[in-house]
């Protein structure tokens, strides 16, 4: 880190010192709150019944943000309605959200337009590169029970940027070097989503599984709105004062004790265009006492931290050589994609 940078009392970084160079579009991002069993064991021990109470019916998922912005050869399919975090539940209908109800495979669904995110990219005098992300518009999704499988998920947090913007990417990236590290990474392939996403990242020999080194992160659930409503929502569900929010840890910081890395590759996912994928990874064994399960084991995300939840940060800080080094061993597989 940059000596001049500080790290507040939530542990979040001073970004006084970086200079923020290019602003790129995203076409789409998702962030996996349901696998981190810290929000879970949270909500838990706050008396939130995460996420289901068999006796009194009371589901409250924890929900996973997603925002879909460009990038599409054709038009997106709709998204059926039992995917969705009803948008009731956060002091919203669909009409004011701009849905558009239809039928997709015999089931009620919606089409959602275009939901506008942002990654503003800097650097900084010590060779680190910021990636802050700029979430205008997003929807709240929910995994079932089955499909929340934290022991199986490593990664967590991901975005996708058009492939066309790699070679600035990398001109970025490359113009935060003093010097070139000589270091060796393997290229992984990945086939995810029954094979509607395929994927090549840079990885470290020993750590396939996680990508490269991450430097820092700070993801918030709180700092995205509706799942704050959605929370005092679920508080008084669950008969909750809707006071307790203010009491939950709702950002996660890097932490030392988890071994956390970052996939940085090319992506091709069914129906898009060729993109960037930075995916956010962790691979540390944890688990906690569990409502459905007496004991819930998965991969720990980070350490749990108060916010006020004004600053909005979602932050992620990488080496830039790691970028630069990543993204070239892997552009050259995009013909492949």
């Amino acid at each position: 880190m940059s000596e001049s940078n500080s790290w507040d009392t939530e542990g979040i970084l001073s970004l006084a010192d970086v200079k923020w160079i290019r602003r790129f579009p995203v076409d789409s991002l998702q962030i996996y709150f349901p696998s981190s069993l810290e929000i879970q064991n949270e909500l838990i021990k706050n008396g939130f019944n995460v996420p289901a109470d068999k006796s009194r019916k009371i589901k409250t998922p924890i929900p996973l943000i997603y925002s879909n912005f460009r990038g599409w050869i054709k038009k997106p399919d709709p998204i059926t309605y039992e995917r969705l975090i009803p948008p009731e539940w956060y002091g919203k209908t669909p009409q004011e959200l701009g849905w558009k109800e239809t039928v997709y495979n015999g089931k009620k669904a919606y089409y959602i337009p275009e939901e506008e995110v942002y990654v503003y990219i800097g650097s900084d005098n010590s060779g680190l590169i910021y990636f802050k992300v700029d979430i205008k518009e997003y929807h709240l999704e929910r995994t079932s029970i089955r499909g929340v499988n934290p022991e199986k998920w490593t990664n967590w947090a991901m975005f996708y940027i058009n492939a066309k913007y790699i070679s600035e990417l990398i001109d970025i990236a490359e113009a935060s070097l003093e010097t070139f590290s000589s270091f060796k990474l393997n290229v992984v392939k990945e086939v995810q989503q029954g094979g509607k996403e395929v994927t090549y990242y840079a990885a470290l020999p020993k750590h396939k599984k996680l990508g490269v080194p991450i430097k820092y992160y700070s993801l918030c659930i709180g700092c995205f709105d509706k799942s704050l409503k959605y929370l005092e929502h679920k508080a008084i569900e669950n008969n909750l004062d809707t006071d307790v929010i203010r009491l939950l840890k709702l950002r996660i910081n890097k932490s030392p004790s988890v071994n956390a890395g970052i996939k940085i590759g090319v992506a091709k996912i069914k129906g898009k265009e060729s993109q960037v994928m930075f995916k956010l990874t962790s691979n540390t064994p944890t688990q906690i006492k569990g409502i459905l399960k007496s004991v819930i084991k998965g991969k720990a995300r980070g350490k749990l931290a108060f916010c006020d939840h004004n600053s909005k940060l979602k932050l992620l800080v990488i080496d830039g050589y790691y970028v630069y080094s990543a993204l070239r061993h892997t552009m050259p597989l995009l013909k492949n994609l």
